[in-house]
Protein backbone atom coordinates (compact mmCIF):
# COMPACT_ATOMS: atom_id res chain seq x y z
CA UNK A 1 0.00 0.00 0.00
CA UNK A 2 2.81 2.45 0.85
CA UNK A 3 4.92 4.33 -1.69
CA UNK A 4 8.68 3.75 -1.96
CA UNK A 5 11.18 5.75 -4.00
CA UNK A 6 14.96 5.95 -3.86
CA UNK A 7 18.08 6.54 -5.93
CA UNK A 8 21.83 6.00 -5.94
CA UNK A 9 23.88 8.18 -8.29
CA UNK A 10 27.53 8.94 -9.02
CA UNK A 11 26.74 12.66 -8.80
CA UNK A 12 24.86 14.56 -6.15
CA UNK A 13 21.14 14.89 -6.77
CA UNK A 14 18.70 17.23 -4.98
CA UNK A 15 16.63 15.60 -2.25
CA UNK A 16 13.56 16.99 -4.02
CA UNK A 17 14.13 14.19 -6.57
CA UNK A 18 12.70 11.80 -3.99
CA UNK A 19 9.78 14.08 -3.19
CA UNK A 20 8.87 14.26 -6.87
CA UNK A 21 9.03 10.51 -7.17
CA UNK A 22 6.85 10.06 -4.11
CA UNK A 23 4.22 12.44 -5.48
CA UNK A 24 3.54 9.95 -8.27
CA UNK A 25 3.03 7.31 -5.57
CA UNK A 26 0.82 9.25 -3.19
CA UNK A 27 -2.22 7.23 -4.27
CA UNK A 28 -0.58 4.33 -2.40
CA UNK A 29 -0.72 6.15 0.95
CA UNK A 30 -0.86 9.71 2.16
CA UNK A 31 -1.02 9.56 5.96
CA UNK A 32 2.58 10.77 6.30
CA UNK A 33 5.86 10.96 4.39
CA UNK A 34 9.58 10.89 4.97
CA UNK A 35 12.89 11.27 3.13
CA UNK A 36 16.41 10.29 4.18
CA UNK A 37 19.74 11.18 2.57
CA UNK A 38 23.30 10.01 3.19
CA UNK A 39 25.65 12.82 4.27
CA UNK A 40 29.12 12.38 5.78
CA UNK A 41 28.41 8.74 6.65
CA UNK A 42 25.31 9.73 8.63
CA UNK A 43 21.59 9.71 7.89
CA UNK A 44 19.77 12.99 7.69
CA UNK A 45 15.99 12.57 7.63
CA UNK A 46 12.92 14.75 7.22
CA UNK A 47 9.48 13.38 8.14
CA UNK A 48 6.04 14.84 8.52
CA UNK A 49 2.34 14.00 8.83
CA UNK A 50 -0.09 14.67 6.00
CA UNK A 51 -0.02 14.55 2.21
CA UNK A 52 3.15 15.11 0.24
CA UNK A 53 1.45 17.17 -2.48
CA UNK A 54 2.90 20.52 -1.36
CA UNK A 55 5.70 19.20 0.84
CA UNK A 56 9.24 20.54 0.68
CA UNK A 57 12.49 19.62 2.39
CA UNK A 58 15.72 21.41 3.34
CA UNK A 59 17.76 18.20 3.16
CA UNK A 60 20.99 18.63 1.19
CA UNK A 61 21.75 17.14 -2.22
CA UNK A 62 23.19 13.64 -1.98
CA UNK A 63 24.36 10.67 -4.01
CA UNK A 64 21.89 8.34 -2.25
CA UNK A 65 18.41 8.98 -0.88
CA UNK A 66 15.31 7.01 0.10
CA UNK A 67 11.71 8.11 0.68
CA UNK A 68 8.30 6.77 1.68
CA UNK A 69 4.61 7.71 1.80
CA UNK A 70 2.68 5.80 4.46
CA UNK A 71 -0.66 4.06 4.66
CA UNK A 72 -0.85 3.34 8.39
CA UNK A 73 -1.18 -0.22 9.69
CA UNK A 74 0.64 -0.42 13.04
CA UNK A 75 0.73 2.79 15.04
CA UNK A 76 -1.19 6.03 14.68
CA UNK A 77 -0.51 8.69 12.06
CA UNK A 78 2.30 10.58 13.79
CA UNK A 79 5.70 11.98 12.83
CA UNK A 80 7.49 9.33 14.89
CA UNK A 81 5.60 6.56 13.11
CA UNK A 82 6.37 7.96 9.67
CA UNK A 83 9.09 6.18 7.68
CA UNK A 84 12.06 5.99 7.35
CA UNK A 85 13.11 4.51 10.68
CA UNK A 86 16.69 4.88 11.84
CA UNK A 87 18.99 2.61 13.82
CA UNK A 88 20.47 3.78 17.11
CA UNK A 89 23.71 4.99 15.49
CA UNK A 90 22.06 6.89 12.65
CA UNK A 91 23.78 4.87 9.92
CA UNK A 92 20.76 3.14 8.40
CA UNK A 93 17.37 4.44 7.23
CA UNK A 94 14.79 1.73 6.57
CA UNK A 95 11.38 1.89 4.90
CA UNK A 96 8.77 -0.81 4.52
CA UNK A 97 5.61 -1.62 2.58
CA UNK A 98 3.50 -4.41 4.10
CA UNK A 99 3.13 -5.98 7.52
CA UNK A 100 5.71 -7.76 9.69
CA UNK A 101 3.38 -10.32 11.23
CA UNK A 102 5.98 -11.61 13.70
CA UNK A 103 7.44 -8.25 14.75
CA UNK A 104 6.84 -8.94 18.44
CA UNK A 105 8.80 -12.20 18.32
CA UNK A 106 11.60 -10.54 16.35
CA UNK A 107 11.72 -7.63 18.77
CA UNK A 108 11.98 -9.98 21.75
CA UNK A 109 15.34 -11.17 20.38
CA UNK A 110 16.85 -7.70 20.61
CA UNK A 111 18.82 -6.59 23.60
CA UNK A 112 17.84 -3.73 25.86
CA UNK A 113 20.41 -1.36 24.33
CA UNK A 114 18.10 -0.46 21.42
CA UNK A 115 15.95 2.68 21.60
CA UNK A 116 12.57 2.48 19.87
CA UNK A 117 11.01 5.75 18.73
CA UNK A 118 7.80 4.49 17.10
CA UNK A 119 4.86 2.13 17.58
CA UNK A 120 5.27 0.51 14.16
CA UNK A 121 5.99 -3.08 13.24
CA UNK A 122 8.71 -1.77 10.88
CA UNK A 123 11.19 -0.29 13.33
CA UNK A 124 12.23 -3.67 14.69
CA UNK A 125 13.78 -4.44 11.28
CA UNK A 126 16.27 -1.58 11.34
CA UNK A 127 17.48 -2.61 14.80
CA UNK A 128 17.86 -6.21 13.66
CA UNK A 129 19.85 -4.93 10.68
CA UNK A 130 22.02 -2.95 13.08
CA UNK A 131 22.94 -6.21 14.81
CA UNK A 132 23.40 -8.22 11.61
CA UNK A 133 25.70 -5.77 9.83
CA UNK A 134 28.84 -6.53 11.92
CA UNK A 135 28.34 -10.27 11.32
CA UNK A 136 28.20 -9.91 7.52
CA UNK A 137 30.06 -6.69 6.69
CA UNK A 138 27.83 -6.31 3.62
CA UNK A 139 24.56 -4.38 3.42
CA UNK A 140 22.75 -6.82 1.12
CA UNK A 141 23.82 -9.88 3.09
CA UNK A 142 22.72 -8.24 6.36
CA UNK A 143 19.33 -7.33 4.88
CA UNK A 144 18.87 -10.87 3.54
CA UNK A 145 19.55 -12.29 7.00
CA UNK A 146 16.85 -10.05 8.47
CA UNK A 147 14.35 -10.50 5.63
CA UNK A 148 14.50 -14.30 5.82
CA UNK A 149 13.06 -14.00 9.33
CA UNK A 150 10.12 -11.78 8.32
CA UNK A 151 6.64 -13.33 8.18
CA UNK A 152 4.02 -11.61 6.04
CA UNK A 153 3.94 -9.83 2.70
CA UNK A 154 6.53 -7.07 2.63
CA UNK A 155 9.02 -5.00 0.70
CA UNK A 156 11.91 -3.57 2.72
CA UNK A 157 14.49 -1.05 1.53
CA UNK A 158 17.42 0.32 3.50
CA UNK A 159 19.89 3.15 2.90
CA UNK A 160 23.40 2.75 4.31
CA UNK A 161 24.87 6.21 4.85
CA UNK A 162 28.39 4.86 5.39
CA UNK A 163 28.56 3.28 1.95
CA UNK A 164 25.98 5.29 0.02
CA UNK A 165 24.17 2.10 -1.00
CA UNK A 166 20.55 0.96 -1.01
CA UNK A 167 19.44 -2.64 -0.60
CA UNK A 168 15.89 -3.91 -1.10
CA UNK A 169 14.09 -7.25 -0.70
CA UNK A 170 10.50 -8.20 -1.48
CA UNK A 171 7.86 -10.83 -0.89
CA UNK A 172 4.39 -9.78 -2.04
CA UNK A 173 4.70 -5.98 -2.17
CA UNK A 174 5.79 -4.56 -5.55
CA UNK A 175 9.25 -3.17 -6.27
CA UNK A 176 10.64 -1.96 -9.61
CA UNK A 177 14.24 -0.95 -10.27
CA UNK A 178 15.05 1.78 -12.77
CA UNK A 179 18.30 1.48 -14.72
CA UNK A 180 19.32 4.96 -15.83
CA UNK A 181 22.34 6.57 -17.42
CA UNK A 182 22.79 8.90 -14.46
CA UNK A 183 22.02 6.45 -11.66
CA UNK A 184 19.85 3.65 -10.37
CA UNK A 185 16.39 3.95 -8.87
CA UNK A 186 13.75 1.94 -7.08
CA UNK A 187 10.02 2.52 -6.65
CA UNK A 188 6.86 0.66 -5.76
CA UNK A 189 5.33 1.64 -9.13
CA UNK A 190 7.28 2.16 -12.38
CA UNK A 191 5.39 5.37 -13.13
CA UNK A 192 7.59 7.10 -10.55
CA UNK A 193 10.69 6.03 -12.51
CA UNK A 194 9.71 7.32 -15.93
CA UNK A 195 11.07 10.84 -15.47
CA UNK A 196 14.48 9.20 -15.10
CA UNK A 197 14.44 6.02 -17.18
CA UNK A 198 12.15 3.65 -19.05
CA UNK A 199 14.39 0.63 -18.53
CA UNK A 200 12.88 -1.28 -15.63
CA UNK A 201 13.49 -4.50 -13.70
CA UNK A 202 10.46 -5.89 -11.85
CA UNK A 203 11.59 -7.80 -8.77
CA UNK A 204 9.77 -11.06 -8.21
CA UNK A 205 8.83 -12.45 -4.80
CA UNK A 206 11.84 -13.87 -3.02
CA UNK A 207 14.26 -11.54 -4.80
CA UNK A 208 16.49 -8.75 -3.51
CA UNK A 209 18.78 -6.14 -5.03
CA UNK A 210 21.65 -3.81 -4.19
CA UNK A 211 22.12 -0.38 -5.80
CA UNK A 212 25.55 1.28 -5.62
CA UNK A 213 27.16 4.21 -7.34
CA UNK A 214 28.89 1.86 -9.77
CA UNK A 215 26.18 -0.71 -10.51
CA UNK A 216 23.35 -2.95 -9.38
CA UNK A 217 22.77 -6.63 -8.72
CA UNK A 218 19.71 -8.85 -8.18
CA UNK A 219 19.82 -12.06 -6.15
CA UNK A 220 17.64 -14.67 -4.50
CA UNK A 221 16.63 -13.99 -0.92
CA UNK A 222 16.95 -17.65 0.03
CA UNK A 223 20.52 -18.20 -1.14
CA UNK A 224 22.04 -14.87 -2.14
CA UNK A 225 22.67 -16.35 -5.60
CA UNK A 226 22.95 -13.69 -8.32
CA UNK A 227 20.12 -13.57 -10.88
CA UNK A 228 20.18 -12.18 -14.43
CA UNK A 229 16.76 -10.44 -14.51
CA UNK A 230 14.72 -9.39 -17.52
CA UNK A 231 15.01 -5.74 -18.53
CA UNK A 232 11.73 -4.24 -19.75
CA UNK A 233 11.02 -0.94 -21.46
CA UNK A 234 7.85 0.73 -20.11
CA UNK A 235 5.77 2.67 -22.63
CA UNK A 236 3.70 4.90 -20.33
CA UNK A 237 4.05 8.65 -20.70
CA UNK A 238 4.27 10.59 -17.43
CA UNK A 239 2.84 13.64 -19.20
CA UNK A 240 -0.54 11.89 -18.91
CA UNK A 241 -0.19 12.05 -15.12
CA UNK A 242 -0.64 15.84 -14.79
CA UNK A 243 -3.86 17.68 -13.95
CA UNK A 244 -4.06 19.44 -17.35
CA UNK A 245 -6.18 22.27 -16.01
CA UNK A 246 -8.54 20.13 -13.94
CA UNK A 247 -8.98 20.82 -10.24
CA UNK A 248 -8.65 17.13 -9.31
CA UNK A 249 -7.40 13.94 -10.88
CA UNK A 250 -10.83 12.38 -10.39
CA UNK A 251 -12.42 15.02 -12.62
CA UNK A 252 -9.63 14.73 -15.19
CA UNK A 253 -9.84 10.93 -15.34
CA UNK A 254 -13.64 10.97 -15.63
CA UNK A 255 -13.25 13.23 -18.68
CA UNK A 256 -10.58 10.96 -20.20
CA UNK A 257 -13.03 8.09 -20.58
CA UNK A 258 -14.24 8.93 -24.12
CA UNK A 259 -10.63 8.85 -25.29
CA UNK A 260 -9.99 5.57 -23.44
CA UNK A 261 -13.04 3.88 -24.98
CA UNK A 262 -12.24 5.12 -28.46
CA UNK A 263 -8.63 3.98 -28.13
CA UNK A 264 -9.72 0.49 -27.05
CA UNK A 265 -12.06 0.25 -30.04
CA UNK A 266 -9.49 1.55 -32.50
CA UNK A 267 -6.78 -0.67 -31.09
CA UNK A 268 -8.99 -3.77 -31.15
CA UNK A 269 -5.81 -5.80 -31.03
CA UNK A 270 -5.35 -9.53 -30.95
CA UNK A 271 -5.26 -9.63 -27.13
CA UNK A 272 -9.08 -9.41 -26.96
CA UNK A 273 -9.45 -12.09 -29.66
CA UNK A 274 -7.13 -14.41 -27.74
CA UNK A 275 -9.19 -13.80 -24.58
CA UNK A 276 -12.37 -14.69 -26.49
CA UNK A 277 -10.75 -17.91 -27.75
CA UNK A 278 -9.69 -18.84 -24.22
CA UNK A 279 -13.27 -18.26 -23.04
CA UNK A 280 -14.73 -20.45 -25.79
CA UNK A 281 -12.28 -23.27 -25.13
CA UNK A 282 -12.59 -23.27 -21.34
CA UNK A 283 -14.56 -25.91 -19.48
CA UNK A 284 -15.60 -23.33 -16.89
CA UNK A 285 -14.94 -19.60 -16.55
CA UNK A 286 -14.47 -17.61 -13.34
CA UNK A 287 -14.17 -13.83 -13.17
CA UNK A 288 -12.43 -12.44 -10.10
CA UNK A 289 -11.63 -9.00 -8.72
CA UNK A 290 -11.89 -6.77 -5.65
CA UNK A 291 -14.01 -3.67 -5.14
CA UNK A 292 -14.59 -1.87 -8.44
CA UNK A 293 -12.81 -4.67 -10.32
CA UNK A 294 -15.25 -7.17 -8.82
CA UNK A 295 -18.14 -5.05 -10.08
CA UNK A 296 -16.55 -5.12 -13.54
CA UNK A 297 -16.34 -8.91 -13.22
CA UNK A 298 -20.05 -9.05 -12.32
CA UNK A 299 -20.89 -7.01 -15.40
CA UNK A 300 -18.66 -9.30 -17.42
CA UNK A 301 -20.75 -12.25 -16.28
CA UNK A 302 -23.91 -10.64 -17.72
CA UNK A 303 -22.11 -9.73 -20.95
CA UNK A 304 -20.75 -13.23 -21.47
CA UNK A 305 -24.19 -14.72 -20.89
CA UNK A 306 -26.19 -12.30 -23.06
CA UNK A 307 -23.76 -11.43 -25.81
CA UNK A 308 -21.50 -14.47 -25.90
CA UNK A 309 -23.76 -17.30 -24.80
CA UNK A 310 -21.17 -18.32 -22.21
CA UNK A 311 -21.94 -19.28 -18.63
CA UNK A 312 -19.48 -17.93 -16.07
CA UNK A 313 -19.16 -17.28 -12.34
CA UNK A 314 -18.06 -14.00 -10.75
CA UNK A 315 -16.28 -14.31 -7.41
CA UNK A 316 -14.77 -11.80 -4.98
CA UNK A 317 -11.06 -12.58 -5.15
CA UNK A 318 -10.67 -12.74 -1.37
CA UNK A 319 -13.30 -15.52 -1.33
CA UNK A 320 -11.49 -17.60 -3.93
CA UNK A 321 -11.30 -20.55 -1.53
CA UNK A 322 -14.97 -21.18 -2.31
CA UNK A 323 -14.19 -22.24 -5.88
CA UNK A 324 -10.59 -23.46 -5.62
CA UNK A 325 -11.62 -27.11 -5.12
CA UNK A 326 -13.46 -26.98 -8.47
CA UNK A 327 -10.52 -25.66 -10.48
CA UNK A 328 -8.36 -27.75 -12.72
CA UNK A 329 -7.23 -28.26 -16.29
CA UNK A 330 -9.84 -26.61 -18.51
CA UNK A 331 -10.73 -23.89 -15.98
CA UNK A 332 -10.16 -20.26 -16.91
CA UNK A 333 -9.69 -17.47 -14.41
CA UNK A 334 -10.18 -13.94 -15.75
CA UNK A 335 -8.60 -11.63 -13.17
CA UNK A 336 -9.48 -7.92 -13.14
CA UNK A 337 -7.24 -5.33 -11.50
CA UNK A 338 -6.29 -1.71 -12.09
CA UNK A 339 -2.85 -1.92 -10.48
CA UNK A 340 -2.13 -5.60 -10.99
CA UNK A 341 -0.72 -5.70 -7.46
CA UNK A 342 -3.82 -6.27 -5.32
CA UNK A 343 -2.79 -9.00 -2.93
CA UNK A 344 -6.13 -10.85 -2.82
CA UNK A 345 -6.15 -11.08 -6.62
CA UNK A 346 -2.52 -12.19 -6.78
CA UNK A 347 -3.05 -14.89 -4.17
CA UNK A 348 -6.20 -16.10 -5.95
CA UNK A 349 -4.32 -16.29 -9.26
CA UNK A 350 -1.50 -18.26 -7.69
CA UNK A 351 -3.99 -20.70 -6.17
CA UNK A 352 -5.68 -21.10 -9.55
CA UNK A 353 -2.41 -21.76 -11.33
CA UNK A 354 -1.46 -24.33 -8.68
CA UNK A 355 -4.76 -26.11 -9.39
CA UNK A 356 -3.97 -26.26 -13.11
CA UNK A 357 -6.23 -23.43 -14.32
CA UNK A 358 -5.33 -20.96 -17.06
CA UNK A 359 -5.23 -17.27 -16.11
CA UNK A 360 -6.12 -14.25 -18.22
CA UNK A 361 -5.49 -10.78 -16.81
CA UNK A 362 -7.48 -7.63 -17.60
CA UNK A 363 -5.21 -5.02 -16.06
CA UNK A 364 -3.90 -1.49 -16.42
CA UNK A 365 -0.55 -2.08 -14.73
CA UNK A 366 1.92 -2.97 -17.47
CA UNK A 367 4.64 -5.19 -16.03
CA UNK A 368 2.69 -5.65 -12.79
CA UNK A 369 2.68 -8.88 -10.79
CA UNK A 370 -0.65 -9.90 -12.33
CA UNK A 371 0.60 -9.14 -15.84
CA UNK A 372 3.68 -11.31 -15.24
CA UNK A 373 1.72 -14.17 -13.64
CA UNK A 374 -0.98 -14.46 -16.28
CA UNK A 375 -0.92 -16.81 -19.26
CA UNK A 376 -2.45 -13.99 -21.30
CA UNK A 377 -2.94 -10.28 -20.60
CA UNK A 378 -5.26 -7.66 -22.04
CA UNK A 379 -3.73 -4.31 -21.11
CA UNK A 380 -6.30 -1.57 -20.55
CA UNK A 381 -3.74 1.09 -21.55
CA UNK A 382 -5.72 3.92 -19.96
CA UNK A 383 -2.55 5.69 -18.88
CA UNK A 384 -1.84 6.52 -15.22
CA UNK A 385 -4.83 6.69 -12.90
CA UNK A 386 -3.74 8.86 -9.96
CA UNK A 387 -7.06 9.37 -8.23
CA UNK A 388 -7.45 6.60 -5.65
CA UNK A 389 -10.93 5.84 -7.02
CA UNK A 390 -11.06 3.82 -10.22
CA UNK A 391 -12.92 5.58 -13.03
CA UNK A 392 -11.45 5.14 -16.51
CA UNK A 393 -9.98 1.73 -15.65
CA UNK A 394 -13.48 0.52 -14.69
CA UNK A 395 -15.13 1.54 -17.97
CA UNK A 396 -12.14 0.11 -19.85
CA UNK A 397 -12.70 -3.25 -18.13
CA UNK A 398 -16.36 -3.18 -19.20
CA UNK A 399 -15.31 -2.39 -22.77
CA UNK A 400 -12.82 -5.26 -22.91
CA UNK A 401 -15.43 -7.73 -21.69
CA UNK A 402 -18.07 -6.45 -24.11
CA UNK A 403 -15.69 -6.85 -27.05
CA UNK A 404 -14.57 -10.28 -25.80
CA UNK A 405 -18.18 -11.46 -25.38
CA UNK A 406 -19.08 -10.36 -28.91
CA UNK A 407 -15.93 -11.99 -30.28
CA UNK A 408 -16.78 -15.23 -28.45
CA UNK A 409 -20.11 -15.19 -30.30
CA UNK A 410 -18.35 -14.70 -33.63
CA UNK A 411 -19.29 -11.02 -33.99
CA UNK A 412 -16.11 -9.19 -33.03
CA UNK A 413 -16.76 -6.23 -35.34
CA UNK A 414 -20.08 -5.53 -33.64
CA UNK A 415 -18.37 -5.35 -30.25
CA UNK A 416 -15.75 -2.95 -31.58
CA UNK A 417 -18.44 -0.72 -33.10
CA UNK A 418 -20.41 -0.73 -29.84
CA UNK A 419 -17.40 0.50 -27.89
CA UNK A 420 -16.62 3.07 -30.55
CA UNK A 421 -20.21 4.31 -30.18
CA UNK A 422 -19.95 4.25 -26.38
CA UNK A 423 -16.88 6.50 -26.55
CA UNK A 424 -18.78 8.93 -28.77
CA UNK A 425 -21.89 8.92 -26.55
CA UNK A 426 -19.92 9.41 -23.32
CA UNK A 427 -17.99 12.24 -24.95
CA UNK A 428 -21.23 13.92 -26.01
CA UNK A 429 -22.60 13.50 -22.49
CA UNK A 430 -19.57 15.10 -20.87
CA UNK A 431 -19.53 17.94 -23.40
CA UNK A 432 -23.05 19.01 -22.48
CA UNK A 433 -22.74 21.99 -20.14
CA UNK A 434 -26.26 21.40 -18.83
CA UNK A 435 -25.45 17.90 -17.54
CA UNK A 436 -22.81 19.21 -15.15
CA UNK A 437 -25.32 21.69 -13.72
CA UNK A 438 -27.98 19.00 -13.38
CA UNK A 439 -25.58 16.67 -11.58
CA UNK A 440 -24.43 19.50 -9.31
CA UNK A 441 -28.03 20.45 -8.49
CA UNK A 442 -28.81 16.80 -7.74
CA UNK A 443 -25.84 16.64 -5.37
CA UNK A 444 -27.13 19.70 -3.53
CA UNK A 445 -30.59 18.13 -3.27
CA UNK A 446 -29.31 14.95 -1.61
CA UNK A 447 -25.93 15.91 -0.15
CA UNK A 448 -27.16 16.51 3.41
CA UNK A 449 -28.65 13.04 3.74
CA UNK A 450 -26.91 10.22 5.60
CA UNK A 451 -28.16 7.25 3.60
CA UNK A 452 -28.78 6.55 -0.07
CA UNK A 453 -29.86 3.55 -2.14
CA UNK A 454 -29.10 2.69 -5.73
CA UNK A 455 -31.51 0.33 -7.47
CA UNK A 456 -30.74 -1.67 -10.59
CA UNK A 457 -32.20 -4.68 -12.33
CA UNK A 458 -30.45 -7.37 -14.35
CA UNK A 459 -27.32 -5.93 -16.03
CA UNK A 460 -27.87 -2.68 -14.07
CA UNK A 461 -27.43 -4.49 -10.77
CA UNK A 462 -23.59 -4.50 -10.94
CA UNK A 463 -23.76 -0.87 -12.07
CA UNK A 464 -25.84 -0.07 -8.97
CA UNK A 465 -23.19 -1.67 -6.77
CA UNK A 466 -20.44 0.34 -8.45
CA UNK A 467 -22.39 3.62 -8.27
CA UNK A 468 -22.96 3.11 -4.55
CA UNK A 469 -19.29 2.28 -3.99
CA UNK A 470 -18.13 5.45 -5.76
CA UNK A 471 -20.47 7.63 -3.71
CA UNK A 472 -19.62 6.20 -0.31
CA UNK A 473 -15.86 5.92 -0.77
CA UNK A 474 -15.39 9.51 -1.98
CA UNK A 475 -18.14 11.48 -0.21
CA UNK A 476 -18.59 9.30 2.92
CA UNK A 477 -22.33 9.36 2.38
CA UNK A 478 -23.57 5.86 3.16
CA UNK A 479 -24.84 4.35 -0.10
CA UNK A 480 -25.94 0.81 -0.88
CA UNK A 481 -26.65 -0.81 -4.19
CA UNK A 482 -29.47 -3.34 -4.49
CA UNK A 483 -31.14 -5.48 -7.09
CA UNK A 484 -34.47 -3.67 -7.39
CA UNK A 485 -36.31 -6.99 -7.28
CA UNK A 486 -35.06 -7.35 -3.69
CA UNK A 487 -36.90 -4.23 -2.53
CA UNK A 488 -39.88 -6.10 -1.15
CA UNK A 489 -37.61 -8.58 0.62
CA UNK A 490 -36.40 -6.20 3.29
CA UNK A 491 -34.76 -3.14 1.75
CA UNK A 492 -37.98 -1.16 1.50
CA UNK A 493 -38.13 -1.04 5.31
CA UNK A 494 -35.20 1.41 5.16
CA UNK A 495 -37.03 3.97 2.99
CA UNK A 496 -38.20 7.04 4.89
CA UNK A 497 -39.32 10.51 3.85
CA UNK A 498 -36.61 12.15 1.75
CA UNK A 499 -34.37 9.06 1.38
CA UNK A 500 -32.42 9.48 -1.88
CA UNK A 501 -32.90 6.55 -4.27
CA UNK A 502 -31.02 6.42 -7.54
CA UNK A 503 -32.94 4.29 -10.04
CA UNK A 504 -31.10 2.92 -13.08
CA UNK A 505 -33.68 2.76 -15.86
CA UNK A 506 -32.14 2.61 -19.35
CA UNK A 507 -34.14 1.45 -22.34
CA UNK A 508 -34.49 -2.31 -22.49
CA UNK A 509 -36.37 -5.33 -21.29
CA UNK A 510 -36.27 -4.34 -17.62
CA UNK A 511 -37.20 -0.67 -17.84
CA UNK A 512 -40.80 -1.38 -16.74
CA UNK A 513 -39.55 -3.12 -13.58
CA UNK A 514 -37.19 -0.22 -12.86
CA UNK A 515 -40.06 2.26 -13.06
CA UNK A 516 -42.15 0.06 -10.78
CA UNK A 517 -39.36 0.06 -8.21
CA UNK A 518 -39.14 3.85 -8.45
CA UNK A 519 -42.88 4.13 -7.86
CA UNK A 520 -42.71 1.85 -4.82
CA UNK A 521 -40.00 3.84 -3.05
CA UNK A 522 -41.49 7.20 -4.07
CA UNK A 523 -44.82 6.18 -2.58
CA UNK A 524 -42.96 5.84 0.72
CA UNK A 525 -41.42 9.31 0.56
CA UNK A 526 -38.15 8.62 -1.27
CA UNK A 527 -36.48 11.31 -3.37
CA UNK A 528 -35.97 9.51 -6.68
CA UNK A 529 -33.21 10.24 -9.18
CA UNK A 530 -33.73 8.44 -12.47
CA UNK A 531 -30.88 7.51 -14.78
CA UNK A 532 -33.15 7.41 -17.80
CA UNK A 533 -33.55 8.41 -21.47
CA UNK A 534 -36.85 10.13 -20.60
CA UNK A 535 -38.28 11.98 -17.65
CA UNK A 536 -41.00 10.01 -15.88
CA UNK A 537 -43.55 10.79 -13.19
CA UNK A 538 -41.75 8.26 -10.98
CA UNK A 539 -38.63 10.49 -10.90
CA UNK A 540 -38.12 13.70 -8.95
CA UNK A 541 -34.95 14.34 -10.98
CA UNK A 542 -33.74 12.77 -14.23
CA UNK A 543 -30.10 12.37 -15.25
CA UNK A 544 -30.45 11.77 -18.99
CA UNK A 545 -29.13 8.80 -20.96
CA UNK A 546 -28.93 8.63 -24.73
CA UNK A 547 -31.04 5.47 -24.98
CA UNK A 548 -28.37 3.64 -26.98
CA UNK A 549 -26.44 0.45 -26.28
CA UNK A 550 -23.85 2.60 -24.49
CA UNK A 551 -26.15 3.12 -21.48
CA UNK A 552 -23.90 1.15 -19.11
CA UNK A 553 -20.99 3.52 -19.78
CA UNK A 554 -23.17 6.61 -19.49
CA UNK A 555 -24.60 5.36 -16.18
CA UNK A 556 -21.09 4.73 -14.86
CA UNK A 557 -19.90 8.20 -15.85
CA UNK A 558 -22.97 9.97 -14.44
CA UNK A 559 -22.53 8.10 -11.14
CA UNK A 560 -18.86 9.14 -11.05
CA UNK A 561 -19.79 12.78 -11.70
CA UNK A 562 -22.41 12.67 -8.95
CA UNK A 563 -19.92 11.13 -6.53
CA UNK A 564 -17.40 13.85 -7.40
CA UNK A 565 -19.90 16.66 -6.84
CA UNK A 566 -21.03 15.12 -3.55
CA UNK A 567 -17.41 14.97 -2.40
CA UNK A 568 -16.87 18.65 -3.16
CA UNK A 569 -20.16 19.61 -1.52
CA UNK A 570 -19.34 17.66 1.65
CA UNK A 571 -15.77 18.99 1.89
CA UNK A 572 -13.99 15.75 0.96
CA UNK A 573 -10.84 15.35 -1.11
CA UNK A 574 -11.94 13.46 -4.24
CA UNK A 575 -8.43 12.22 -5.01
CA UNK A 576 -7.46 11.02 -1.55
CA UNK A 577 -10.41 9.52 0.36
CA UNK A 578 -9.70 8.80 3.99
CA UNK A 579 -8.34 5.38 4.92
CA UNK A 580 -8.11 4.24 1.29
CA UNK A 581 -5.23 3.41 -1.02
CA UNK A 582 -5.41 2.41 -4.66
CA UNK A 583 -3.17 -0.65 -4.60
CA UNK A 584 -4.13 -2.91 -1.69
CA UNK A 585 -1.01 -4.96 -1.01
CA UNK A 586 -1.62 -5.95 2.63
CA UNK A 587 -3.98 -8.57 3.96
Amino acid sequence: MCGIFGFVSQSRRPSSTVLEGLRYLEYRGYDSWGVAVAEDCRIRADKNVGPITDASTTLPAATAALGHTRWATHGAVTRDNAHPHLDCQGRFALIHNGIVENYRELGARLGSNHVFRSQTDTEVLVHLLEEEMPRHGDLLEALLAVFREVEGLSAVAVLDAARGEIAVAKNGSPVALGIGEDGYYLASDPIALLDHTRTVVFLEDGQAAILTGSGWRVCRVSSGETIDPELRVVAWDTRQAGLDGHAHFMDKEIHEQPRVLQALAERSDRSVTVLADMIKQARDVYLIGCGTSHHAALSGRYMLAEMGGVRSTAVVASEMSLITPHLGAGSLIIAFSQSGETVDVIEAVRAARSAGAEVAAVVNGEGSSLDRLADHTVLLSTGPERCVLATKSYTAMLAVMQMAARAAAGDAERGIQEIRDAGYRVGALLDRERIHGTVRDTAHAIGDRQHMFVLGRHRCYPLALEAALKIKEVSYLHAEGFASGELKHGVIALITNGTPCLVLAPDGDYRREALAAAAEVRARGAFTVGFSPQSETEFDVTLPLSGSCSSAYEIAVLAQLLAYELALLRGCDPDKPRNLAKSVTVK
